[in-house]
């Protein structure tokens, strides 16, 4: 699974050390809505909530920032990360990515950010990281937006999943490369991306079929009555839709000529007809 499929971004405060011309962290102090309930995670302490873990983590790692243990505060941002979703904690793991040159896994966190609630400067800071990332992998890959109907899907190239889902914009390198998009309860699409340096790689976007089979079926039900299938009303008289393969609870609903009744049917693979029209009660 993703490492967030759900991030909920809250005001940040800028604050923090610097490397080179650009800040390896920034010190965003952020005060969750609500709080996360606590996991059985080593990372938590005895009547800690998540999200103050989440909290604690991150000023740790910025700490070892300070001391230039990089390896160990991506290793303290991330496990923030997974306790609860801090804004400030993508941006620390996407700026010790790219303080380790790790550029093509540090442009998703950069991205991520943007989405975030960032003042002029944050947003400048950010924006610079992410154009260095871009600078540094444009002989090798291409940015391209990836989006899915449904939203919300984990985004695989190749054989490497991001971490943040769709719509997101990610870097595909060029040549050929499989770009997956799933969601639970729908079929896997992959498509085919092929670019080159002249030849820049198109957006992705995919509408992704139910996982589940289903099949044609129309529902005739009397004159001027409602047509209710599974609870719900799908029009009047004459419904033709696509359903899932089994059991299904037809209503027709009561007219001048007839009461309201319903009937049991099972779709089955083929096209399926059912026709209640006459039925009187």
């Amino acid at each position: 699974m993703s490492l967030l499929k759900f991030c909920k971004f809250h005001s940040l405060l800028l604050g923090v050390a610097v490397l080179a011309s650009f800040p390896a962290s920034f010190a965003l102090a952020q005060t969750p809505e609500t709080s996360a309930p606590a996991q059985a995670d080593p990372n938590i302490r005895p009547g800690e909530s998540a999200d103050r873990a989440a909290e604690r983590l991150n000023e740790e790692g910025k700490k070892l920032v300070a001391t230039g243990k990089y390896e160990e505060a991506l290793d303290k941002f991330r496990a923030s990360l997974k306790l609860f979703p801090l804004s400030n904690a993508i941006f620390n793991i996407g700026s010790m990515l790219y303080t380790l040159k790790q550029y093509e896994d540090a442009h998703p966190y950069l991205e991520q950010t943007l989405k975030a609630p960032l003042d002029p400067r944050q947003r400048e800071i950010v924006l610079s990281y992410l154009d260095n990332v871009v600078q540094a992998l444009k002989l090798s890959h291409a940015a391209i937006v990836v989006e899915s109907n449904p939203p919300g899907g984990t985004v695989i190239i190749n054989t490497r999943e991001l971490p943040f889902v769709t719509p997101t914009r990610v870097m595909v390198p060029y040549g050929t490369s499989d770009v997956t998009v799933q969601v639970a309860g729908f079929k896997p699409q992959t498509v085919v991306v092929a670019s080159s340096r002249s030849n820049p790689p198109k957006d992705v976007r995919v509408r992704l079929e139910r996982d589940e089979p289903d099949a044609p079926a129309s529902v005739r039900c009397p004159q001027g009555a409602d047509v209710f299938v599974d609870g719900t009303m799908r029009g009047f008289e004459l419904v033709r839709d696509r359903l899932l393969l089994g059991q299904h609870v037809i209503r027709c609903g009561k007219t001048m000529e007839s009461k309201a009744f319903e009937r049991t049917v099972t779709v089955r693979s083929g096209a399926n007809a059912y026709d209640f029209s006459n039925v009187t009660k």
